[in-house]
């Protein structure tokens, strides 16, 4: 016999306490909302997380069995839950039967930036029914079928429940310091073609001899720049968006200080050095300015600098030749 969305919001209150439980969690509390509330969600879920910091899941249940889900329904109660008291560390949209359709990625994007917390929906094109498979009688009600006959392990499906909701607490962290940048010092290579770091080596033998203990300082400098760019993308991917353009704009006034070169017989690599330095000190005030950014602006400043050089916009070598 099918169950509806109340009989739903029903079992999911138990069958999270019990997940989460199973997956290590000190579950402080699992709230229903009260029907008619407008604050953005069904269920909440607060719980303590593998560090001892108290996190806080808002879920939406929908139960649709034969209407289409609309992204709007769903961003509408996203509208609700930041207009209310709640701190969420993220929001969930479950939805076992339906899909999510008309999703406005790039405003969904937007509002998590401002929102400051987390997004993810949990429907069958993410195979929710291995979540729910993971207790045979809710799984039956749920979709209404005589018996669980879906193969999988346990433990494995455990595991991937807690790391999507570890992933979402990383986010929610990241989204904190989404104004903020730090670009930490850090022994990992970015994932790129070792050719981009002799690139930048033949720049700074321009400048530098051999030996010069700077330049395995500029070669790290950019690194962590790479690396810390490299991880905005699902951390933070409108952060990164604005940096990389902002980046792409200094490559213009590159093009444009390098002409001096042509019309200058004096002027050298170290001047044409120091001057495009000059020149990205003075954009990236405004760019902090602009985006309301605090936080590792001289860090910033020297990767993208040393990353143009690396991808070769910006060439300081006089005419292209050492």
């Amino acid at each position: 016999m099918a169950i509806t969305g109340s009989d739903f919001e029903k079992l999911v209150k138990p069958f999270f306490k019990r997940i989460f439980e199973e997956m290590g969690f000190l579950v402080m509390q699992v709230r229903k909302q009260d029907s008619g509330d407008q604050n953005g969600f069904d269920i909440s879920v607060l719980f303590l997380d593998d560090n001892e910091q108290e996190r806080e899941f808002f879920i939406e249940c929908k139960y649709y069995t034969t209407a289409k889900l609309d992204w709007a329904d769903i961003f509408n109660k996203q509208l609700q839950l930041e207009a209310s008291s709640h701190n969420p560390t993220a929001f969930i949209a479950l939805s076992p039967l339906r899909d999510l359709s008309n999703i406005d990625h790039n405003i969904q994007s937007k509002v998590i930036g401002q929102f400051k917390y987390p997004v993810d929906f949990w429907t069958p094109d993410k195979e929710i029914e291995k979540l729910f498979a993971l207790e045979t009688e809710v799984y039956k009600k749920v979709f209404n079928k005589p018996d669980c006959d879906i193969v999988f392990d346990r433990e494995t499906e455990l595991k991937r429940i807690k790391a999507i909701i570890n992933n979402l607490i990383q986010k929610k962290e990241a989204l904190r310091f989404a104004d903020i940048i730090i670009i930490q010092d850090t022994e990992k290579q970015p994932n790129e073609d070792l050719s981009l770091k002799t690139t930048l080596d033949d720049k700074l033998n321009s400048i530098l001899k051999v030996d010069d203990e700077h330049r395995i300082r500029y070669h790290r400098i950019r690194a962590n720049y790479k690396v810390f760019i490299e991880g905005l993308n699902d951390l933070n991917p409108s952060l990164r968006t604005n940096i990389l353009s902002w980046e792409s704009n200094l490559r213009l006034k590159a093009d444009r200080l390098s002409s001096n070169f042509n019309i200058d017989d004096t002027y050298t690599p170290q001047k044409f050095f120091h001057d495009f330095f000059n020149e990205a000190e003075k954009e990236i005030l405004t760019f902090y300015k602009d985006f309301e950014l605090k936080g590792d602006k001289e860090k910033l400043l020297q990767g993208v600098v040393f990353e143009l050089a690396a991808q070769c916009p910006l060439d300081w070598r006089k005419n292209g030749t050492i």
